[in-house]
């Protein structure tokens, strides 16, 4: 299959926005959970629940990579400290899930194709982070991302 991406050398943040928010943008509170992948492109890809039950995947991309990492930060010290009251109470470590930062986001849903074992394809969706907002350890707000070039 070819390989249509531009080299990361002639890309704008202009055009980078054209072709992630390719649909209307839209606001959400999204609960992350400390799930954290990084893509192919080193994008930040974040697990999350929005209504607190439909699993959905937050996708931080391009140049607002950079700006997510206090959100990865924030999800991994959530994790460590969750870790440390365990042992300190010699149980079991939390399940992953119940480990949750809220989280208020602006972006768009960008649709996903997985081949399932049987050959059909399955559809899911990402999130893709503008700009968001959460509160950080110390109860401040943290906002992060700017709004995508029109």
């Amino acid at each position: 299959m070819q390989n249509r991406r531009s080299s990361t050398k002639e890309i704008t943040p202009e055009s980078e926005d054209k072709g992630l928010f390719k649909k209307d943008l839209g606001q959400f509170r999204v609960a992350l959970v400390p799930h954290v992948k990084r893509s192919s492109r080193g994008d930040l890809v974040i697990r999350g629940y929005l209504n607190d039950k439909d699993e959905i995947f937050v996708v931080f991309a391009g140049r607002r990579t950079k700006d997510a990492v206090a959100v990865e930060t924030r999800l991994k010290n959530m994790l460590a400290q969750a870790n440390q009251a365990a042992a300190r109470t010699r149980s079991a470590p939390p399940e992953i899930n119940s480990i949750r930062l809220p989280i208020h986001v602006e972006g768009a849903w960008r649709p996903r194709f997985q081949s399932s074992d049987s050959g059909w394809d399955h559809r899911s969706y990402q999130f893709l982070a503008a700009r968001w907002a959460f509160t950080d350890v110390d109860g401040m707000t943290s906002l992060g991302g700017r709004p995508p070039f029109s």
